[in-house]
């Protein structure tokens, strides 16, 4: 559910407050903006691989797929059913999913569109089996935000984005697409009786408002790199209770929200990336395992089959890739219904698997006393329990 707007039916906010809001998001968008500029190569990778995810399942989120976190990796893989539908969505995930990693896919940051379409490829996302006359309506949700966001004003004297964003808002607040639906009521049949029950409206797609919010902010200078903003338009900002400054506060604290959540994936990226080099920094440049493990890493686990589609390697390529993520400990295998599933490690893990190793490196009757000892300590732990 989108965020309880924190001025709702009081008084509207002071200016003060809508431009100290507005100066906090315009820093985080500045600070993420430097930080996709300084990323290698492969922190690129490893952030669109991440921010492919987040966005993906922010979308099937707002549209009102509740259980998308947790099916994902196993439907992305083909081995879930399609997240459920229920009376707030509009139209089937299957439908989202493939319709922004499509558009994703010719995004002009190429980083991002290399990303988009290694994904689809891999992607064994399956249908709901449901005959939904509304599958078309992610693609209309995308041609209406690109027409909306490209009919925004540009800003005349500064790189900041906030007068244009309040212009959006009014567009989106008049829009039949994209205005919030309120709530109505549905009539049931209980114990013999038809009952009316009040119910939340429909979603509307703001999703699709995300995933080209970046085109603003780069029209309007702030950022170099159109990026998806997962999560930054919510109908809490569109609500008819809200006044202006409030209404100011809501937008900028959303995008702000947002950014920060970009800006965390990109430390991760980077994290992620230096570990990469340390355990598979002796590969030569073309080797397939280090662009597996950062799909790995970056996007859900992988099935071999999907590997060697993704990454055109033969069967025999794919088991020697499997094994060298293995023995680097960069990944584990999983068997999911009968269908290997290969899956990055955490740090943790790595970790604990190091010390291991250093571990079996000791003289073999002194790990024996050590493990003797440990044991004996467990014993009169439990004795005094």
């Amino acid at each position: 559910m989108d965020p309880l707007a924190e001025f709702a039916l009081d008084d509207d906010a002071s200016g003060e407050e809508a431009a100290l809001a507005e100066a906090s998001c315009a820093l985080v968008l500045g600070r993420l903006d430097g930080l996709v500029a300084g990323l290698s190569d492969d922190e690129k990778t490893l952030f669109c691989m991440h921010l492919l995810r987040k966005t993906l399942i922010t979308a099937l989120l707002q549209s009102g797929f509740t259980d998308a976190e947790m099916r994902f990796d196993h439907w992305f893989a083909g081995l879930s059913r399609a997240p459920q539908e229920t009376p707030l969505t509009a139209c089937p995930a299957h439908a989202i999913v493939r319709t922004l990693l499509a558009e994703l896919g010719h995004h002009p940051w190429k980083p991002l569109s290399n990303a988009a379409r290694t994904v689809s490829a891999a992607a064994k996302f399956t249908a709901d089996g449901s005959d939904n006359d509304a599958a078309g309506l992610p693609t209309k949700a995308l041609e209406a935000a690109r027409t909306l966001i490209g009919e925004c004003p540009l800003p005349s004297a500064s790189s900041l984005p906030f007068a244009s964003l309040e212009q959006l808002n009014r567009r989106l607040r008049k829009s039949a697409l994209f205005a919030p639906v309120e709530r109505g009521a549905a009539v049931l049949p209980l114990l013999g009786r038809d009952v009316a029950i009040e119910r939340a409206g429909i979603r509307t797609p703001l999703w699709a408002l995300d995933a080209l919010l970046g085109r603003l902010l780069a029209s309007c200078c702030t950022w170099r790199v159109p990026l998806p903003c997962p999560g930054a338009v919510t109908a809490e900002a569109l609500g008819p209770q809200l006044g202006s400054c409030s209404r100011r506060i809501a937008m900028a604290e959303r995008l702000a929200a947002s950014v920060q959540g970009l800006i965390e994936v990109a430390e991760t990226a980077r994290r992620q990336a230096m570990r990469m080099h340390d355990s598979l920094g002796h590969l030569r440049s073309s080797a397939r395992a280090p662009q597996v493990w950062m799909l790995l890493a970056g996007f859900a686990p992988l099935g071999l089959e999907q590997m060697g589609v993704a990454f055109g390697i033969t069967r025999r390529g794919t088991y020697a890739v499997r094994d060298a993520l293995v023995d680097a400990g960069m990944a584990r295998v999983e068997t999911v219904k009968g269908k290997v599933l290969l899956e990055a490690t955490g740090e943790h893990e790595r970790a604990s698997q190091v010390s291991g190793e250093k571990s079996s490196a000791l003289p073999s009757p002194l790990l024996s006393e050590f493990d003797a000892a440990m044991d004996e300590i467990d014993r009169l732990l439990d004795r005094t329990r």
